[in-house]
């Protein structure tokens, strides 16, 4: 797949253009102002006709809209698509429709109140006006029309422009504006630079959002374990995304690495504008809500490369809104059951099977992949054991005399496998996280906020000792007793409860490191 294309929008306000040199300097498409309400831009078809001259794409158009009711909108919908027929761009072209403070002021000067319903609805009547003609509809937003003006389901429609220059995007997008101080050959002073974000093959041809692609390296990743270090592949992958890291934090190895596993597919495949990204499940949580891709539903049947999140606090009654403890990545549904890969397992990446709206599941993240075919798990005989039994758990390999035959047919241990299956659903084997090892035990709760200036070395001042937590309270299960006077290390990460802040702490005691919550009541620096 290419990287992310270079390009620039331009209208008159960049004057006389010189298109051979913007694409001799490395620009690989222009989007060009074709008017506002029912004017045309005065440059539009000169710059048209300059860019198809050199081979400069042309991947759209944008239309400032003035419109005060919806058919307005639609009549700006109309005369654009009629402009766009004139210059002689085809129907791959993408129709832009522009919606800004200047609209709401101009509205304001005719005594028309342009709201966020308003908004919604002209935006909502251009795109589907645009549609209905035969050509691509987009919307231009920035960050704070997309967080207090638009729905973001009107948004997910269309293809996304955002305009955000305070570094990578921070919000899911197609295009990002991400300077309006761009410097390019060919033109006269500042230009609004943009990256496209859509792959492409080496044939060039498109290649989507991919639940299959995101599968492949999921399951790539299945064995990678900290006895051996591998596990690091997925912690280095995280820290090099070149964007702004949530809350401007790096991994560390010593953390969980649950949340990293997930993140680390987004960054690896370049989806981080579908896949929200974090280190922590319940940030995790969060960034999906702002991305419209979050699911608050147990009972939810989710798609292949899905994500789930757990809460082994759940009661297994009612619907699970509790704390996020873990994460994993959906890889098929059969049979009544989930199967899912997991980062940080038992300190690896493994497989686990639950039952569709079992006990402690919290919800889903649901991305919207644009491809969403995935290719049907197949009876093998070069699989893992572990892999096997989760195929058969969700009837993969048939019912009875059937998956016995199919099973010692490639050459697998019918009654070894049975056995192991018969544990994991009679709950021998235990469908929440086992007990780290002895050499090191970790919360699975995970901080809620994080302040640089809490984080260095700490004592316990606590005369009869002081408990490390599994999550922030008293209420919650104690991981350990700490000795008075025991130094711990703070990394800034914390969660308040009942008003008392609770340190994400890490420590050693008899040989054994331990990661968990401390009152900071009784922690002195």
């Amino acid at each position: 797949m290419s990287e992310k294309k270079r390009g620039i929008d331009i209208s008159v306000w960049q004057g006389n253009i010189d298109a051979g040199q913007i694409k001799n300097s490395g620009i690989d498409f222009v989007i060009i102002r074709e008017g506002y309400r029912q004017a045309i831009d005065s440059k539009f078809f000169d710059n048209v006709r300059k860019c198809k001259e050199v081979g400069l794409a042309v991947m759209g158009v944008y239309h400032f809209s003035y419109a005060l009711n919806t058919e307005q909108a639609k009549q700006e919908a109309r005369a654009a698509v009629a402009n766009l027929q004139r210059a002689g761009l085809g129907k791959d072209t993408i129709v832009f429709f522009d919606f800004e403070y200047d609209t709401v002021t101009k509205a304001a000067a005719a005594g028309v109140k342009l709201g966020k319903t308003e908004c919604n609805s002209h935006t909502k009547a251009f795109c589907e006006t645009v549609e209905s003609l035969g050509y691509r509809a987009g919307i231009y937003f920035n960050i704070d029309y997309y967080r207090n003006w638009y729905d973001h389901a009107l948004l997910d429609q269309y293809i996304k422009w955002l305009a955000d220059w305070t570094g990578e995007a921070d919000y899911p997008c197609d295009f990002h504006q991400y300077t309006s101080k761009g410097s390019v050959p060919g033109i006269s002073g500042n230009v609004d630079m943009n990256y496209y974000y859509e792959k492409e093959d080496k044939e060039g041809t498109i290649v989507r959002y991919s639940r299959q692609a995101v599968l492949d390296v999921a399951k790539s990743w299945v064995g990678k374990n900290e006895s051996d270090g591998s596990y690091k592949e997925i912690i280095d992958l995280y820290n090099s995304f070149i964007g702004a890291l949530p809350r401007g934090t790096k991994m560390l190895y010593e953390w969980p690495w649950c949340a990293a596993t997930w993140s680390a597919l987004a960054i690896k495949l370049g989806y981080t504008a579908i896949m929200p990204i974090e280190i922590s499940c319940y940030y995790l949580i969060e960034a999906a809500k702002k991305m419209g891709c979050w699911v608050e539903d147990d009972g939810y049947i989710p798609s292949p490369a899905d994500g789930i999140l757990y809460d082994w606090d759940d009661s297994g009654s009612g619907e699970n809104t509790g704390n996020p403890d873990h994460i994993g990545t959906v890889e098929y549904v059969s049979g009544g059951y989930i199967t899912v890969i997991e980062g940080n397992y038992n300190n690896a990446v493994k497989r686990r099977t639950i039952s569709i709206n079992g006990k402690y599941i919290r919800g889903f993240i649901t991305p919207r992949y644009e491809d969403n075919e995935v290719s049907a798990p197949t009876q093998d005989e070069n699989k893992s054991i572990n892999t096997i039994v989760h195929e058969v758990i969700t009837g993969l390999w048939g019912d009875g005399e059937t998956r016995k035959k199919a099973l010692e047919a490639k050459g697998y241990n019918y009654a070894e496998i049975q056995s192991r299956v018969t544990e994991i659903l009679n709950g021998s084997v235990s469908t929440t996280p086992n007990v780290p090892a002895s050499g090191k035990v970790t919360a699975t709760a995970y901080a809620k906020s994080f302040d640089k200036n809490v984080s260095g070395v700490y004592t316990v001042s606590a005369n009869s000792g002081l408990y490390c937590r599994n999550d922030a309270g008293k209420n919650k299960k104690a991981l350990c007793l700490i000795p008075n006077g025991t130094k711990v290390r703070c990394y800034g990460y914390y969660t308040t409860y009942n008003g008392t802040k609770w340190l994400y702490v890490q420590f050693e005691l008899n040989g054994v490191q331990y990661t968990g919550f401390c009152s900071s009541n009784y922690l002195k620096k």
